[in-house]
Formats: C-alpha cells, structure tokens, sequence
C-alpha cells in the first residue's frame, strides 16, 4: 500500500502534519512518500515561495489591518472560475503532479494545505486519479478555498465545532472528518511536570511559563519580556526563538530578571510544555493544537492577520484561552491565569473538551480500514 502526502513551503506546521501522518502509516506497513508540491515543481519555485511566505508574513505582522482587510476580501471570492489565472496556474501544476503520480502510483494522497489540495482536485475531478483523497484543515476555521475542493473523499476538520461553517461553505458533512489536526505521537504522551523540570535542569517550585514565537520567531517578544520583568509575579520563563537566530541572539543579550533560559531552534518542545504551567505564543494551529494535547492554557500573542485570527476567535468563544489585546495586557493575563486558580480551572475544563490528541490515529486507522474495504 503507497500513500503520497504533499505538503508545502508556507510555515512549518504543514511539514509537521505530513511527517505524524507519515510515521503512523509507515509503522502500519504503508510506504509514504512526502512531496513538497513546489519543490518537485522546480526547486527555485520553492526557494521564491518561502522565502516569500517568510517576508509577507512578517510584514503582515506590523501591517495588521491591511494584511486583514485582504484576507477577509479573499474570503468572500466566488468559487476560483476554470478561466481565473489562478485556476489555469493549477491545471498546470496538475499537469506537473500526475507524471509523479502515474509513475509512484499511490492508494491515498493526503494534503495538508488547501493549495496542494486545489490542485490535486483538478485531477480527480478530470477522473485521471483513483486514489482515495484526503484534505488536511490546520486551523480552526474553514478557509472559503476548501469550496475548490469538491472532488475530494474526505476533508478532516480540526473540530465538530466548525460545522456551521462547513454547512456554510456547503461542503458535504458527508465527506467530513472532524478528527482534529493530527500531531506528533510524542504530544500525546504527557510526562510528570516536576520529573520535566528535573531533566530541563529548571526550578521545581516556581510557576514555569513558556514563550514561543512559532517556529519562525515571530512576535513582538522583547516587548513581552519587558512587560513581564515589570510583572509583579513570581515565576520562571523559558523562551523559544524558533529558527529567527537575530532573536536569539538579541534575547541572549537582554536584562531579565526572573529565573530563564533563551533557547534557539529545540526538537523538544513536548517536554518543555509537560514541564510549563502555561504558554505565551502566537496562535498557529498546529501550535495550539500540541497545546491542548498537552492540556497547556494558553495566552495568545501576535497573531498573524488571517486564520490565525480565527484561532483567536473559536479559542476565546470557546473558553479555551486568554488573549492579550490593547486594552489586556499581559500581565493582566498572568495574573488571571495564575492567580485564579479557579479561572486556570475553567481553561483546563475547555481545553479538555476540544483537545484531540489521537487525532493521527484516529485519521489514519480510519484511512486504512477505507483502502481494506475499498481493495476488497
């Protein structure tokens, strides 16, 4: 049995999906083949894709409003139309795609992003693809790009929450899954929180808060650490830097004055949040998603413009998280969410109910038991 996940450049957290997915299904005997849609393309496409993700987001990040106001003119976009540039942009990369299809031949192709996704469609639409299709939603809302996607067998949602908007896109229920974003086995497994501080080498007694910018680094994280050196609390902070080294290396340079470590890019983050009592980061939805498989409350920063705002959005209305605004600040956060043990509570409580930490099993044994039935 071969499955083909593809995936693309945009931010780390596709990769992550592809890779959970493809760990499981290689230990189930399915040989997995993750394709980065704009590399096999062509290389420099990748490197141009990237590297613009990289610098549009960050400039979304100091042009809020502007960055939103596109996003939300997006959303509201008809169907793409077959004679749209963007759509015969698609039919090419379709076109691309199904040599390495036709040649590798796969019983299930998984995409973890709607662009990917797009494209693939077009082929199944054509009928010029028999494998099962499978569309990965990262976030906690239904981008209207998942309405191009209507040859697909299964779409998988973050949360049987987000059905109103799945009716609203008019996406048949039918061929959604909402097993949750499917995550790293090694977020599923929860460690004893002082046995976590032992091994990190951290203070066994104070509140322990955790601060991440995403895997690129982002946010105003100096700002934060201002904010919290005037916090008038007692703690100890961890902070990851993600793969932004000038962060790094400015944070390395700081006046802090609580107990902390500044750290670059780690491959352990699952431990440090066993170990954290609650963490301060930019909303992602992978990000979250590990948060809540490890019960961890969050406080949201900087979020980027877009669906990182809908994150915002179904978290609060949820009851799932904090977040820290203009008129909120981040102390005030703090002091809620660790002063209030009856607050941390409540959070917990959410969490809880919206946390699915199975969902790479989930998704995948359901994917497998489709294939049995489908090859008999």
């Amino acid at each position: 049995m071969k499955a083909l996940i593809i995936t693309v450049p945009l931010g780390q957290g596709h990769n992550a999906v592809a890779f959970a997915l493809a760990n499981y299904l290689s230990k189930e005997n399915v040989d997995c083949q993750i394709v980065d849609m704009y590399e096999y393309l062509n290389p420099f496409l990748k490197e141009i894709v990237s590297k613009g993700y990289f610098y549009s987001m960050k400039s979304a990040s100091k042009l809020k409003n502007v960055a939103s106001n596109i996003y939300d003119l997006n959303e509201k976009r008809d169907v793409t139309s077959e004679f749209s540039p963007s759509h015969f942009r698609n039919r090419l990369m379709a076109s691309e795609l199904k040599q390495l299809i036709d040649k590798q031949q796969p019983d299930l192709i998984i995409c973890t992003q709607v662009y990917a996704a797009q494209v693939i469609n077009i082929l199944k639409e054509n009928g010029s693809l028999a494998a099962l299709t499978v569309g990965i939603i990262t976030d906690f809302t239904v981008q209207t790009y998942w309405e191009d996607v209507g040859a697909f067998d299964y779409i998988v949602t973050p949360s049987e929450r987000l059905t109103y908007q799945i009716i609203q896109r008019e996406i048949g229920l039918e061929r959604v899954l909402p097993f949750g974003i499917p995550i790293s086995e090694k977020f599923v497994r929860r460690k004893d929180k002082q046995e976590s501080r032992r091994l990190l080498g951290l203070d066994l007694s104070l509140p322990l808060v955790l601060i991440m910018g995403g895997g690129m680094g982002f946010g105003d994280i100096d700002d934060y650490l201002e904010q919290l050196n005037n916090a008038n609390l007692l703690m100890q902070l961890v902070v990851v830097c993600g793969s932004n080294e000038h962060l790094y290396r400015r944070l390395q340079q700081k006046e802090i004055i609580h107990q902390h470590q500044i750290l670059g890019f780690v491959d352990y983050i699952d431990r440090l949040m066993d170990a954290a009592d609650c963490i301060i980061t930019k909303p992602g939805g992978i990000s979250t998603a590990e948060s809540m498989a490890k019960a961890l409350p969050m406080i949201m920063i900087g979020q980027l413009p877009g669906v990182e705002d809908r994150n915002v959005e179904f978290l609060l209305n949820n009851g799932a998280a904090l977040h820290v605004s203009k008129t909120f600040s981040l102390e005030e956060a703090l002091q809620l969410l660790l002063g209030v043990p009856e607050r941390m509570t409540q959070i917990k409580t959410a969490i809880a109910s919206l946390a699915k930490p199975y969902a790479t099993q989930a998704l995948c044994d359901f994917l497998l038991k489709e294939l049995s039935t489908k090859k008999e």
